[in-house]
């Protein structure tokens, strides 16, 4: 069982996933966030949908919002 650490609107959480390591698209699924409304970001690094996160690792995830 692995665990990621996601920083999502300013609070962080554990999110859990079988293996050692999880596609960033199937992150924010487990987080149901569709993956057209957000980015990931490890350090400095913007992430694409099919980078590996592995376990222990620390993201951020940004959702954008449209007020229009």
């Amino acid at each position: 069982m692995g665990k990621i650490l996601v920083e999502l609107e300013g609070k962080e959480r554990e999110v859990e996933f079988k293996g050692k390591r999880i596609r960033v698209d199937r992150l924010l699924d487990l987080l149901n966030i569709y993956p057209e409304t957000a980015v990931v970001v490890k350090g400095k690094e913007l992430l694409c949908d099919d980078d590996l996160l592995s376990d222990g690792e620390r993201v951020k995830v940004v959702v954008a919002t449209s007020k229009g």
